[in-house]
């Protein structure tokens, strides 16, 4: 029997979504959270300790842990490393245990783990996460960070390629009109993905602000083999 397939488009919808019971979430924050976890395991970090407060981070900080954190797209003055998946091109992450705490990916993450393991996904890692999604045979809840609870073009993007992928593989039954409208709009824009992302208020937003979204290496897509998986309050990658 297939497993249902739901997409939800923000944070603020999670608790309204018809999936019940234990099923597996994946956190897509294209800009910058889920793209930067995978840099930062590509990179050689050990685990990541997902929080949502501030105040958490700091005391993981006191306690000898790195802290990578920003809020409002900015790194915050105590923190290590920003949101970025350039911070993390460094020898010093090899082996260590990261604290990350965001304005979005690290919320989205933490609330969604009362229900499961939650596994984080960027282009660069599609295909290994719809292979180890597949694998699991659990209902699957793509839930998309978005900006402050609204919704994000970049992170529905990619939720339509991930249900695209796991669709054709027939292990599914998507559930709402959510998929349907994600893989419209990954159908729409596959072909120009760098344009459609630099057009996103999100992207522009970072811009102004001046960081760099690398827009290039975002979309690059199936170069990477990490899986980042939330488990037990630490995400380890299961790739």
């Amino acid at each position: 029997m297939p497993k249902t397939l739901e997409v939800i488009l923000s944070p603020a919808l999670y608790p309204f979504r018809s999936t019940s019971g234990k099923h597996i979430s994946v956190v897509i924050d294209i800009l910058r959270f889920t793209t930067s976890l995978v840099s930062a395991f590509e990179n050689g970090v050990d685990a990541v300790i997902p929080v949502s407060s501030l105040n958490e981070a700091e005391n993981l900080k006191k306690q000898g842990f790195p802290v990578a954190a920003e809020r409002e797209g900015l790194r915050l003055p105590f923190a290590d490393y920003g949101n970025s998946a350039a911070d993390f091109k460094t020898p010093d992450i090899k082996g260590k245990t990261l604290a990350y705490s965001t304005t979005n990916g690290t919320v989205a993450m933490t609330m969604a783990s009362a229900n499961g393991p939650v596994v984080a996904a960027a282009f660069a890692n599609i295909p290994a996460v719809t292979e180890w999604l597949k694998m699991q045979n659990e209902n699957v809840v793509i839930l998309c960070s978005g900006w402050k609870n609204l919704f994000s073009f970049e992170d529905t993007l990619c939720a339509g390629a991930l249900t695209t992928l796991l669709m054709q593989s027939g292990k599914y039954q998507k559930t709402g009109d959510e998929a349907d409208l994600s893989i419209s709009i990954w159908e729409t824009n596959k072909g120009k993905l760098q344009e459609s992302l630099i057009n996103t208020s999100h992207y522009k937003r970072l811009i102004g602000l001046g960081v760099d979204p690398l827009p290039e290496y975002t979309v690059q897509i199936g170069t990477s083999s990490v899986i980042p998986v939330f488990e037990n309050g630490v995400i380890e990658n299961k790739g």
